[in-house]
């Protein structure tokens, strides 16, 4: 893996989101660049409904563009970047993303955490992942309450996640969540933070992932509808809407009042 010194590429905004059109080997590369900084930098993977959070919600917004980097995850993401003139291949799904980092640290000794999801959920994710990938140093888990952490217990697992000396935290609570949680602790945690959200059930085969096909023509969201319909109806069916209308609102922007600044 070849390793690039920095950033080489401009974050295009997508509705005020600024997000690098990177792929899969160049996300790895850059985060493996920041792992040694050890002030708890975070790196979000953004897809539409993140945008249409950061859309509503200005503090979001604020809390991605605050980030480390921001890659796209999301195949209308993609789109959309492709769409406003960026050059790049293809996306950088969380779920590859954290599989392709977890080959590289069981290959180099890097420790990994975990964060996030149920103790049974991360019980069967570090069995995989170490079956996937012998010599994995996995240093710890966290399954925090679905609830407001107390002080207290936030300090509990900010020592025990430090004390552990892992080089890379994988947090999985579901977005935006999981983005303000690893804004709140940077420069309190000292790994790299990756917010990489329903990887976890992926991985773990708690969740059915959609076939390849299915990713590759951007109808992802559609197989997630179909698998969970009472849960994701509002955020694809209502959120897909705003997106839409987001993304075309910037091609019209980017193509026509730009060009008339010139």
């Amino acid at each position: 893996m070849r390793e690039i010194g920095k950033i080489k590429k401009l974050p295009y905004s997508l509705s005020g989101i600024n997000i690098f059109p990177v792929e899969l080997e160049e996300a790895l590369n850059i985060v493996l660049r920041h792992i040694k900084d050890r002030n708890g930098e975070y790196f979000c993977f953004v897809n539409a409904h993140l945008v249409t959070e950061g859309y509503k919600d200005q503090n979001v917004k604020r809390v991605l563009n605050r980030s480390t980097g921001n890659f796209p995850d999301g195949m209308g993401v993609a789109m959309a970047l492709k769409l406003l003139g960026a050059n790049f291949k293809d996306r950088v799904r969380g779920a590859d993303f954290m599989m392709n980092l977890c080959s590289y640290s069981a290959k180099n000794g890097l420790k990994i955490f975990l964060y996030g999801s149920t103790e049974e959920n991360l019980s069967t994710l570090k069995e995989k992942l170490l079956k996937l990938f012998p010599g994995l140093k996995i240093a710890g888990t966290i399954s925090p309450p679905f609830r407001e952490l107390t002080p207290e217990e936030d300090s509990k697992f900010i020592e025990q996640i430090n004390k552990s000396e892992a080089d890379i935290l994988f947090v999985s609570l579901g977005a935006p969540k999981q983005e303000k949680w690893m804004a709140e602790h940077k420069g309190r945690v000292k790994p790299v933070q990756l917010g990489v959200g329903a990887a976890f059930d992926f991985i773990a085969g708690t969740k059915k992932e959609a076939p390849r096909w299915v990713q590759k023509i951007g109808f992802e969201w559609l197989w997630r509808l179909i698998h969970e319909p009472r849960r994701l109806w509002k955020r694809y069916l209502i959120g897909n809407t705003i997106f839409i209308w987001l993304v075309v609102k910037e091609f019209l922007k980017e193509r026509f009042f730009r060009k008339r600044d010139l």
